[in-house]
């Protein structure tokens, strides 16, 4: 009887979506100890144990693996934008707890917070499902300010700018505590929430409405 033959799996054969998983998470690793300009597909390929070949499956070239790790973490951020925003009631209190939201998941995610300002992704009409995350997340704070201009406690008009002046501010915050510029017993004392919460408020101050 001949003797049985054991086949060896190849190391490029995964079942459907593992390996655009693996290469997800291996940008990620990538990011947070090089930087987005490390990252290729050869790159991503030799951390996940695969041809280069293989990659092209899922991903056209390495803008799209930046964009697709990207929308991820843009979805990401709006859930706990969502989430912060949901645990208050008064207006402006989910206002504020929107950026602390943001900042908080900033500072826990430091390689996706950093892939939304990739070079590569600079005009994201060229990714569609980037281009919808980033409308959506900003949809949330949008939302806000609309809702604060409801209740009257800020000022009408220019809804967009005013969002856009926040996601601005939190996005500052949330990026010189992500890159180190903020000493981190500063960070420790106060805490990225409090920080951003600071932030908002003084914003939030130059938005109010004033009575006449």
């Amino acid at each position: 009887m001949p003797a049985l033959r054991t086949v060896k799996k190849s190391k490029d054969r995964y079942h459907h979506g593992d390996l655009r998983r693996a290469l997800l998470d291996a940008t990620l690793a990538i990011v947070a100890r090089e930087g987005t300009g490390a990252v290729s597909l050869s790159a991503a390929a030799r951390r996940v144990g695969v041809s280069p070949q293989a990659t092209y499956n899922h991903f056209r070239d390495k803008a799209a693996l930046l964009a697709a790790a990207a929308e991820e973490g843009l979805r990401g951020l709006e859930r706990a934008m969502l989430g912060a925003r949901d645990e208050h009631r008064a207006a402006g209190a989910r206002f504020e707890a929107i950026g602390v939201g943001y900042v908080t998941f900033a500072c826990a995610n430091g390689a996706y917070f950093r892939l939304f300002s990739a070079p590569e992704l600079a005009d994201k009409r060229e990714h569609p499902g980037l281009l919808d995350a980033y409308r959506d997340a900003f949809g949330v704070v949008l939302a806000a300010i609309e809702e604060c201009q409801r209740e009257g406690v800020v000022r009408a008009g220019a809804s967009r700018k005013f969002a856009l002046s926040a996601w601005s501010a939190v996005h500052g915050i949330a990026w010189l505590m992500v890159d180190g510029q903020i000493a981190v017993a500063e960070v420790a004392s106060e805490g990225a929430g409090m920080m951003a919460r600071d932030v908002l408020r003084v914003l939030f101050r130059g938005l109010e409405a004033r009575e006449k």
